[in-house]
């Protein structure tokens, strides 16, 4: 038997509602400046104890003002696919707690008849590791210890 498959595990979802930022996002040319993004996220985290110590959770105030920052100093993505995928990326490789993730990056001026359009991902830690270890040409066998 697994010495930690005795031991429970903690689980808990970080919720964000409606974070609002700054970025350059889209297609089109006057996407080029930057417009205004709303994102949406349940993070979900998962440890083998209680947290005791703002160490052991997922910050979400660090988490928003991460993002945040990205989208800021980002120059510009064409695809708010991408650019959801990059900001979940930051959260995988920086909080060891998160175990997977729904994140919706909306985009609230893009089609003048809706109040917003935009991307929802879902994306678990294994299919991050593995999506980065074919970025980085890594066989699959390899990807689950990237």
């Amino acid at each position: 038997m697994n010495p930690t498959e005795a031991v429970p595990s903690i689980e808990w979802d970080v919720m964000i509602d409606q974070l609002r930022a700054q970025t350059r996002v889209g297609i089109y040319g006057h996407e080029r400046v930057s417009q205004p993004v709303v994102i949406d996220a349940v993070l979900h985290c998962r440890s083998l104890a209680l947290p005791g110590h703002i160490e052991d959770c997922l910050d979400y105030d660090a988490f928003c003002r991460m993002l945040c920052a990205y989208l800021d100093e980002q120059p510009h993505t064409d695809l708010v696919e991408r650019l959801a995928a990059d900001l979940l990326a930051l959260g995988f490789d920086r909080f060891p707690m998160l175990e997977d993730a729904v994140l919706t990056l909306y985009k609230p001026h893009a089609v003048r008849s809706a109040e917003r359009v935009g991307v929802r991902l879902r994306w678990s830690r294994h299919d991050y590791l593995r999506w980065r270890a074919h970025l980085a040409g890594l066989p699959s066998a390899e990807a689950g210890h990237a």
